[in-house]
């Protein structure tokens, strides 16, 4: 009669114990994630930063990210362009193939 019902507090639960397990210099990736899944659901209107708030987002990322080794931000960087290319192609804003040239 014990069915698996996964509840909102047990994936907290299960996230919280999985993420404490990581190497503290993953915990930036981590926190880069869980920010983007978070502004992926505010409206347009919500996501607007002033350029003071901007640069100050980008400062504090950057200094959360100062101990990641460079081979690391690089994948994550290559990850990130590939998964906008991918959404601009989906949404036909984009062509398939390589970029050529300005």
């Amino acid at each position: 009669m014990s069915a698996n019902v996964v509840t909102a507090s047990s994936l907290i639960r299960q996230a919280v114990v999985q993420v404490a397990s990581l190497p503290e210099e993953d915990l930036p990736l981590v926190i880069e994630f869980v920010d983007y899944l978070r502004q992926r659901r505010l409206s347009p209107t919500e996501r607007r930063l002033s350029a003071a708030e901007m640069r100050a987002e980008a400062r504090r990322r950057a200094s959360a990210l100062k101990d990641v080794p460079r081979h690391k931000l690089v994948a994550r960087f290559e990850e990130l362009t590939e998964a906008i290319r991918s959404e601009a192609m989906a949404k036909g804003a984009a062509i398939e193939g390589d970029w050529q040239r300005d």
